[in-house]
């Protein structure tokens, strides 16, 4: 018996890309752009770096743009083309040294890990890094601090950095205090003291009458008076 083969064969559809309109290439991205935006906020940051220069030599009020830019190696228009004014470049430069010393103490502060007494430690000798605790850095500190009495926008800035420094100091020292169950030690006023001495040590450092070292070991021995369980001598 034979068996029956037919000569037919199901149709099956093809599977074709139902979308029909072409892909819209992707745009190549802008390499010049992106170059031109570098080159240009290094320029920015080399004139604000110039400015804080030139503050520490002459002071705020006697500092020009023909000075910045001659510290830069610029041409005399180069500020005109980063900021709209000789006070916004000084703004600037203000905010520049904030910011620098609020990364150097957070940073010392994350390093200390999780014990009170080192971060109380760390805190408080964040103040004489090297890179704040020199004389080009001091001397603009100073030179800021004697026109926020003129210039509101200074002493906004200056009043939120201080303030931010003493909460965390406080803090620390509350932190300590509790750990090591200190009594009569007032949490605040530490915190403030030892804000504070940081302008003094700076003052005597600009002056000469103090080194660094000197002035790290002046603020161990407060930390060891205070808290002698934790800083023996």
């Amino acid at each position: 018996m034979s068996i029956y083969v037919p000569s037919w064969k199901p149709f099956i559809p093809a599977v074709t890309n139902r979308s029909t309109s072409p892909q819209t290439p992707r745009k190549p991205r802008n390499t010049l752009k992106v170059a031109r935006k570098a080159v240009r906020d290094i320029r920015r940051e080399q004139l604000i770096e110039a400015a804080i220069r030139a503050i520490s030599q002459h002071g705020i009020g006697e500092t020009t743009i023909a000075d910045v830019v001659k510290e830069a190696g610029m041409a005399n228009g180069a500020v005109n083309q980063y900021f709209a004014s000789k006070d916004m470049l000084l703004l600037e430069a203000l905010r520049a040294v904030t910011g620098e010393f609020r990364e150097i103490w957070q940073a010392a502060k994350a390093r200390a890990g999780e014990d009170p007494a080192a971060i109380l430690e760390a805190l408080a000798l964040a103040q004489l890094h090297p890179k704040v605790c020199r004389r080009e850095r001091i001397s603009v500190w100073v030179a800021y601090w004697s026109e926020v009495r003129f210039r509101p926008q200074y002493m906004e800035l200056c009043s939120d950095s201080d303030t931010e420094f003493a909460q965390a100091l406080t803090d620390a020292c509350r932190a300590l205090i509790k750990a090591g169950k200190y009594r009569d030690v007032k949490a605040e006023k530490i915190g403030q003291f030892l804000s504070a001495a940081s302008d003094g040590l700076w003052l005597n450092i600009m002056l000469g009458t103090l080194t660094r070292d000197q002035a790290l070991e002046l603020l161990s021995a407060h930390l060891q008076s205070v808290f002698p369980k934790h800083f023996p001598r």
